[in-house]
């Protein structure tokens, strides 16, 4: 069939006459999927998370996250990214734990004595129960990776229903993926979640 026809033809097929231009296609949806209540999403979350081995610890208060902290610290050393979050938790105050590191060596030789690493995260996916982490100058992405423990401690506000509803927040803030990792399980790792 000649190129001609051929074009014809789609355009017969698609309604549209020789020199016609197309039509603005519509602007596409972003259905979000989660009709979860507060309660069910973090069931949701727990069997999925849970599932793959991460430990999850839901808490009631700050002071219930620090004294959790404490007990899987043992003793022991850890270090903590230096984010607002966390020091509003007074978890930066505990004993034993160092934070507030600007140059990558002394984190490096800090994470060589330390048995636990303590970050945040940016959000949760309840759906498939993954942990959302974005790598900035308060929490280096090698803080809690290469630990005996990580500990991530997170506001109960950051539970989200699935990809959709991050995505729907703010698309282009993951436009750097290289900063973004996404946590779907403790991967041979012993990783606390401890949800206030």
């Amino acid at each position: 069939m000649p190129d001609d026809a051929l074009f014809e033809t789609l355009r017969a097929a698609l309604g549209r006459k020789r020199f016609q231009k197309p039509s603005t296609p519509p602007e596409p949806e972003l259905a979000i999927r989660n009709y979860w209540t507060g309660e069910e999403r973090l069931q949701q979350f727990r069997r999925a998370f849970t599932g793959r081995g991460g430990h999850l610890h839901v808490v009631s208060s700050a002071e219930e996250a620090r004294s959790l902290i404490g007990d899987l610290q043992a003793g022991q050393e850890a270090i903590a990214a230096s984010l607002p979050w966390l020091a509003e938790c007074g978890i930066l105050d505990l004993a034993g734990v160092q934070s507030g590191f600007t140059d990558a060596e002394l984190l490096r030789n800090a994470g060589r004595t330390a048995r636990i690493g303590i970050i945040s995260c940016h959000c949760l996916l309840a759906e498939s129960g993954t942990v959302v982490l974005r790598s900035s100058p308060e929490q280096p992405g090698s803080i809690g990776f290469g630990l005996p423990v990580t500990v991530i401690v997170a506001p109960r506000r950051k539970l989200l229903g699935n990809l959709d509803e991050l995505l729907q927040m703010n698309p282009r803030s993951f436009a750097s993926f290289r900063e973004t990792v996404l946590l779907n399980g403790s991967e041979g790792r012993d990783i606390h979640l401890i949800l206030i």
